[in-house]
């Protein structure tokens, strides 16, 4: 039995520590996502970097749980989100919650609303998005605001992205 009881934790140890992804409210040395430039979908990366400005600037501070909104936003995106957003919603709204959890399931929200605007540009849109680049786009730029130095609007890789998005979802 306690031969069985040890193969069980050396199998669970062994797995936990194999994990690739960001594990939540853990580690906050280790970036939920850091792609090589090579790897970014430039339309997808400009979209959700803008949309990210748009939303939040003004609002991320030095505290603010950069770590924890990222990895709900790539939670979402890799679909380990099992709760329904009307009930994350919810729960969200009601208060009470440490803010590290707050910026988590902010993270989610904001993932699956930016996930039915491209749907809503064009139903076929948000197949034609790079996930990982999306993640990647709303990681930067939240941490650009909480360093107060987001690429400028007139960024010539942003504008040339959101031009991408615009030809592909809206024509």
């Amino acid at each position: 039995m306690l031969r069985k009881l040890l193969l069980v934790l050396v199998i669970t140890l062994l797995s936990a520590c194999s994990l690739k992804s960001y594990i939540p409210f853990i580690d906050h040395k280790k970036p939920v996502i850091n792609l090589d430039k090579e790897q970014i979908d430039q339309k997808s990366y400009a979209a959700a970097y803008e949309a990210i400005i748009q939303t939040y600037k003004g609002r991320v501070t030095n505290d603010f749980y950069v770590d924890s909104f990222v990895s709900g936003v790539n939670d979402w995106y890799l679909n380990r989100i099992l709760v329904p957003v009307a009930d994350i919603k919810s729960n969200l709204y009601q208060g009470g919650h440490d803010s590290n959890i707050y910026a988590y399931y902010s993270g989610v929200i904001f993932a699956y609303e930016l996930q039915e605007n491209f749907s809503k540009l064009k139903p076929d849109c948000w197949s034609k998005i790079d996930k990982p680049s999306v993640t990647q786009g709303i990681n930067d730029a939240m941490f650009g605001l909480q360093k107060d130095k987001p690429r400028d609007e007139d960024d010539e890789y942003l504008v040339k992205g959101s031009e991408q998005i615009l030809n592909i979802c809206t024509k």
